[in-house]
């Protein structure tokens, strides 16, 4: 009996945080509730609070979005210490399914870090940090690259695949979150080479192609959930996964940069990482 009234008490809680979420319009909050209720998110809240202090480890903990894949990507976000191939990333790509771990068992990981201006009367900013072995802008290249070796590389065609493509080794991309003393939380999300924010459309079966990623500093409302685009990684603000796989807030485990090695933060990359690149300090930045 104890242990179904516990049941029954858990289940009340989630319900209740739905609720309040939706008529809060605060989408994260569920989350963040069931996660607090689910030993802390895997015991992390010592480590965040160790680097930040418990004040900004809550935001960075309690904001922490969920990830939305487009169709056909595979890949999850990961922990490069210990995986940087497809062999320990891929997960199935299944319609609706809520997946934190990749088929060989790694967990979904996100990199994080905070600048706080607060003291000073400025914004708190918190920076999540995604890993991805590699990053392809346009699949049908990358795949024409790969047939076109020996000879064939040096015709037109094979010289050319290869830079349309868009491949490289190794990808570093960015959640972002900006929230100001009067309590606005804005967000964004790394986009190629610059930054996208919201972009509003009532069906995700039916994305139309003629609206602009914007190229700014891209700051809008948060959500609780950004769009991970196939094969570049490219993200976006969405308001919910509707019918696409996504991994949910509180199945992904944060890892304060703030706590990492010497020797982990001197790991070689085919691309800058977040801790060399200038918006890391300067959050503000329109650069990636």
């Amino acid at each position: 009996m104890e242990w179904t009234a516990v049941v029954l008490l858990v289940a009340l809680a989630f319900g209740a945080a739905v609720t309040l979420a939706v008529a809060l319009d605060v989408p994260w909050l569920g989350r963040a509730i069931r996660c607090a209720i689910l030993a802390g998110c895997h015991g992390q809240d010592a480590e965040l609070e160790a680097a930040y202090g418990a004040d900004a480890a809550a935001f960075v903990r309690g904001y922490a979005p969920g990830f939305v894949y487009e169709r056909g990507t595979l890949t999850l976000p990961v922990d490069f210490r210990a995986c940087r191939s497809h062999r320990c990333s891929d997960a199935p790509d299944r319609l609706g399914a809520d997946l934190w771990r990749s088929t060989a068992g790694r967990q979904a990981t996100v990199f994080t870090h905070v600048v706080d201006r607060r003291r000073s009367g400025g914004d708190l900013y918190v920076q999540y940090w995604l890993y991805y072995p590699d990053s392809t802008y346009f699949g049908p290249a990358y795949r024409a690259s790969r047939v076109l070796r020996g000879p064939l590389a040096h015709t037109p065609t094979g010289m050319a695949a290869p830079a349309v493509a868009g491949h490289h080794e190794d990808d570093w991309e960015s959640y972002q979150l900006r929230i100001t003393p009067d309590g606005q939380v804005l967000a964004r999300a790394s986009a190629h080479n610059g930054y996208s924010g919201y972009r509003r459309w009532p069906n995700l079966n039916e994305l139309p192609r003629d609206i602009p990623v914007e190229r700014t500093g891209a700051w809008t409302p948060s959500t609780g959930w950004t769009r991970v685009s196939r094969g570049s990684h490219a993200g976006h603000l969405v308001d919910g996964p509707g019918w696409e796989r996504r991994t949910e807030s509180n199945g992904v485990r944060l890892v304060p940069i703030e706590s990492l090695r010497d020797g982990d933060l001197g790991s070689g990359f085919a691309i800058v990482p977040p801790w060399r690149k200038p918006v890391y300090r300067e959050p503000l930045r329109t650069d990636t």
